[in-house]
């Protein structure tokens, strides 16, 4: 990159940044979530709209390669923040609830997706495809709106991390089956889907259980070595990163997404001592890289093909895409936490897709399994589940009584990347 490029670039984040703030301010104002205002913010300054206006020789916010990093950053920092809440104990005890609600939030949305387009016509393959796309629930939604409520101690918001940590790893899974129907189709069989599911699963599983031993070690010796030194130059915190964005990586290579690996090291991280230390030190940074990822979630959509799209194909997929989480989920979750209301909540939570059924729908289109129509639909459908989730959690919170909201969420005054500092620990 150029240094003219870079320096655009520079400027490109820091607007970007500034509207972020500005718009989840206004949103807050008019009663709104905050979260919602930097994703309108995307759609309004991305690519196809007031981001796209060529000014001189350039559009006015040029989308490079710079500004993507920053933004999965931010995802990886709100992951890594979200773990920082759940120790490996606690989502052991929560691990058979966990597991049921994410495999009925995966498998009734398969399913009904899967349903649902072959009775509008379209081939089983493509079926497999929509299905997997609205399996896969998007945590980074619900996170920050849980955050923001002060609620991510509370037992559906531990529910709710769970379960969409071992629902992506399940999407994903299915990803790879999908992959291997396409490369494969003669020789397929469905005891080596289970397999390649299992083997997924038990990955994840002893990578988590390892790094929940080995990371409090890693923290407690990288804290001697801090007070060796005289200047104490965070040590410990910037170790903390170093284990987030190293297990990104390594989760990654082992086929899992780089954000449960994130959550993996917060996860360790949580069960050490210098949780309220580290958590500190990654609020600052999640000012800066956060409201990017949101703001990069809304400039993937195009109002022009909204517009042009198959109405009747994004309404069908929209109510299977909410119906299926919202009730997949929130029954089990009533089952489990004992209490209707917040069963729903967790429902509300799971509602939200995102990177992963991109990804998902991206895979379907590079093989050519769906057309521009249906992947446009999808766009379209993750979206709209996008922005439900705030709305529908804010109601619920607010109607609750025994539910002591922070004063900000009436006030607005609390930047965009920051969260609760009530230790919910």
């Amino acid at each position: 990159m150029e240094q003219a490029d870079l320096f655009k670039a520079v400027v490109d984040i820091c607007v970007l940044i500034i509207i972020a703030e500005l718009t989840s301010t206004v949103g807050a104002k008019l009663g709104l979530p905050r979260i919602l205002g930097p994703l309108f913010a995307g759609v309004l300054m991305g690519p196809h709209l007031l981001g796209g206006v060529i000014i001189g020789d350039a559009p006015f916010i040029e989308y490079s390669d710079l500004i993507l990093i920053f933004s999965e950053i931010g995802a990886v920092l709100l992951l890594f923040q979200a773990g920082l809440h759940m120790k490996f104990s606690e989502l052991m005890k929560s691990g058979v609830a966990s597991l049921a609600v994410a495999a009925a939030g995966v498998i009734i949305p398969f399913a009904m997706g899967l349903v649902a387009s072959t009775l509008l016509g379209y081939d089983w393959l493509v079926g497999m495809v929509i299905g997997g796309a609205l399996s896969a629930t998007s945590i980074a939604i619900s996170l920050k709106c849980l955050g923001e409520f002060q609620q991510l101690g509370s037992p559906e918001a531990k529910l709710i991390i769970g379960a969409a940590v071992i629902d992506d790893v399940l999407a994903l899974s299915i990803a790879s089956v999908i992959l291997s129907i396409v490369s494969d189709p003669v020789n397929l069989r469905f005891s080596s889907m289970l397999r390649s599911i299992a083997m997924t699963l038990i990955i994840w599983f002893v990578f988590t259980a390892f790094s929940s031993r080995v990371v409090p070690w890693f923290a407690e010796y990288m804290n001697r070595l801090e007070n060796l030194d005289p200047i104490k130059q965070n040590i410990v915190p910037l170790a903390s990163l170093l284990i987030c964005f190293g297990f990104a990586g390594l989760s990654g290579l082992v086929g899992l997404s780089p954000l449960v690996g994130a959550f993996m090291a917060g996860m360790a991280i949580a069960g050490s001592r210098f949780h309220d230390e580290v958590s500190e030190f990654t609020e600052h940074l999640a000012v800066l890289f956060v409201p990017l990822f949101f703001i990069m979630a809304g400039a993937q959509v195009n109002p022009s093909a909204m517009l042009t799209g198959n109405f009747l194909l994004v309404g069908v997929l929209g109510i299977v895409a909410i119906v299926s989480k919202l009730y997949g989920c929130g029954i089990p979750a009533q089952w489990f936490l004992k209490d209707k209301e917040k069963g729903m909540r967790v429902g509300y939570g799971m509602i939200s897709r995102g990177e992963i059924g991109l990804v998902i729908s991206s895979m379907g289109v590079t093989y050519g399994i769906i057309t521009a129509e249906v992947y446009v639909a999808l766009v379209v459908v993750i979206f709209i589940t996008t922005m439900l989730p705030p709305l529908l959690l804010k109601k619920s919170y607010v109607n609750d009584p025994t539910c002591v909201l922070p004063d900000y969420m009436r006030k607005g005054t609390t930047p965009l990347g920051e969260t609760s500092k009530t230790d919910q620990h």
